[in-house]
């Protein structure tokens, strides 16, 4: 059970995507707030990358990419220590 994502009132998708970008808990959910932390809540099982793109703004893809540079950072890291 994932939130519907759809264009908030008078902002254009150049101001969404900008919040996005910019802003920490900022993600293009209104019946979340438009909040990361409230949609994490309502669906701490996960959602599938489909719904992670349109929350973001982003080709599917990306967030493919996106996940594997942050597990490569986070391995180079465990090494370091």
């Amino acid at each position: 059970m994932f939130c519907a994502v759809s264009l908030e009132g008078k902002m254009d998708k150049d101001d969404i995507l900008k919040r996005v970008k910019e802003e920490e808990d900022y993600v293009r959910c209104p019946k979340c707030s438009n909040s990361l932390a409230k949609f994490l809540a309502k669906n701490s099982e996960g959602v599938e990358d489909s719904v992670i793109a349109r929350l973001l703004m982003i080709p599917e893809e990306k967030v493919q990419e996106i996940y594997e540079e942050a597990v490569k950072k986070l391995r180079e890291e465990m090494k370091e220590e």
